[in-house]
């Protein structure tokens, strides 16, 4: 499962959503959940294993900066629907808007606003804002100012 899959999903979520990465894995925070992604590797297990310990990881480190610490899914992303017995959720790609977006509210603005900020700030271990690349553009052709990054938070 290429990681720019899971990158397509997320570009389409509401503003509110805070988005950060570390290497292929997601951390997706918004009203309906904390969600760590991770996509499909040649070993499923291996990857389940990566979604859960990055999931409690960032809690716990969370949880040194707010005193309520917001439950963190950990999920594998999938071309197809695969069972595992893992602690992390197997989710495919065309089901992953639903998984995200779906449940009732459990994280207010004021929260979305404190997760948001660890973000930026660097404060949450590894985790860099936005879901990709910085996307830059250079024209070897002309002399122009320096390409600004633009990133998702």
């Amino acid at each position: 499962m290429p990681v720019d899959g899971i990158d397509g999903i997320l570009a389409d979520l509401p503003s509110e959503w805070v988005i950060g990465r570390q290497g292929e894995a997601r951390l997706v925070m918004g009203p309906s959940g904390a969600f760590v992604l991770v996509p499909e590797a040649a070993d499923l297990h291996a990857a389940a294993d990566e979604a859960q310990s990055l999931a409690q990881l960032t809690r716990a480190i969370v949880s040194h900066h707010i005193s309520w610490v917001p439950f963190i899914d950990a999920a594998v992303v999938t071309d197809a629907d695969r069972p595992t017995e893992d602690a992390a959720v197997v989710v495919p790609v065309d089901l992953l808007a639903e998984l995200l977006v779906g449940g009732p509210p459990v994280i207010d603005r004021p929260a979305l606003g404190v997760l948001r900020n660890l973000l930026v700030h660097g404060s949450l271990d590894g985790w860099q804002v936005g879901s990709g690349p910085v996307d830059v553009s250079i024209d070897l052709c002309e002399s122009r100012p320096e390409p600004t990054p633009k990133a998702r938070i």
